[in-house]
């Protein structure tokens, strides 16, 4: 699959150690810690046609996965936004956990077939999912009003499908560059905002408190997992067409988290190791540019920086350059 486009998501606020605003809310924890998952399917309807068995059947006929993932204790949100026009954001913890929140993303799925990517698989084609990603950072950047400023609203008024209301406040955010009152139940498509609401209420079954008063939705988190994969050799890990350059980790399609995407750096570097090991040349230590985002590409000097012409020599291979993503 070229295009894997799997989360659109929210980062849910829940405080842990003031006391609870309503009966329903969960008493006080030092430092909060879950993993909910469910899958949610669609009531048939006119604008979801039976699946094609020969294009394989989207989530939205197979059922939605949504759960909580990135789940981080004692936290606080941060943007991640390279432009202020596009606002997405992730969640974290410093090493003492010792904020009053906590804070998770909820994560729906959505797959190369889904209906609510034809608009945009049509005109983009394989960067559909890159550009549905950028559509809805888009539009929580203009809820927001701008400035990295980020859309907010309870999840209460979310189940709802209000505003909030006249008089009352919204509970207080971990996120340092503002937050304004909106509707993210307007945000996405339908049918995403039918599957996270329906499984905010059966996390709220699960764990009495999920969907408290005090529970705040931040929008949006988008780039839980690549929305496109880098096609690679089964074999030598290569790209597909690109001799010397390793695709690998979280941004290349190959990775959903820290874990995973070490374990595939691994496995890359170990297809490497072992063509050089097998007389294809020893290469010279290289230079390491890095943000920490868990990916990885290898690849040679030889290819064009500038529009030059590649260069080959006889006496010596060049040195392979690795970037990380």
């Amino acid at each position: 699959e070229l295009c894997r486009c799997r989360a659109w998501t929210h980062q849910s606020h829940h405080r842990a150690s003031a006391p609870p605003a309503e009966p329903k809310c969960m008493p006080p924890w030092q430092v909060a810690d879950y993993r909910l998952t469910m899958t949610w399917k669609s009531p048939p309807s006119e604008d979801q046609p039976d699946a094609d068995p020969e294009q394989g059947a989207s989530s939205a006929h197979c059922g939605r996965a949504v759960y909580s993932f990135c789940m981080c204790p004692g936290g606080q949100i941060v943007p991640t936004s390279i432009t202020p026009d596009e606002v997405c954001v992730n969640g974290m913890s410093f090493s003492k956990r010792s904020s009053k929140w906590a804070n998770s993303a909820l994560v729906v799925t959505v797959d190369p077939a889904d209906p609510v990517l034809e608009e945009y698989t049509h005109r983009y084609g394989a960067l559909g999912g890159v550009e549905f990603q950028r559509a809805m950072e888009q539009r929580a950047a203009a809820m927001g009003g701008g400035n990295l400023s980020v859309p907010v609203q309870r999840v209460i008024d979310f189940l709802a499908e209000r505003d909030l209301p006249e008089g009352e406040n919204l509970p207080e955010s971990s996120y340092r560059l503002g937050t304004r009152a909106a509707r993210l139940d307007q945000l996405y498509p339908e049918s995403l905002t039918r599957a996270l609401a329906a499984a905010l209420r059966r996390f709220d079954e699960q764990m009495p408190g999920f969907a408290c008063p005090e529970a705040l939705l931040h929008g949006v988190e988008t780039r839980t997992s690549a929305p496109l994969t880098i096609e690679r050799d089964s074999d030598t890990l290569e790209c597909v067409g690109l001799e010397n350059l390793w695709p690998a980790g979280e941004g290349a399609g190959y990775a959903g988290g820290i874990v995973s995407a070490a374990v595939d750096g691994l496995r890359v570097s170990e297809a490497m190791a072992a063509r050089y090991e097998h007389g294809s040349g020893s290469p010279e230590s290289g230079d390491s540019h890095g943000d920490g985002t868990g990916g990885s590409v290898s690849k040679t000097t030889t290819e064009p920086r500038h529009g030059g012409k590649k260069t080959s020599s006889s006496s010596r291979r060049e040195k392979p350059v690795t970037t990380f993503y």
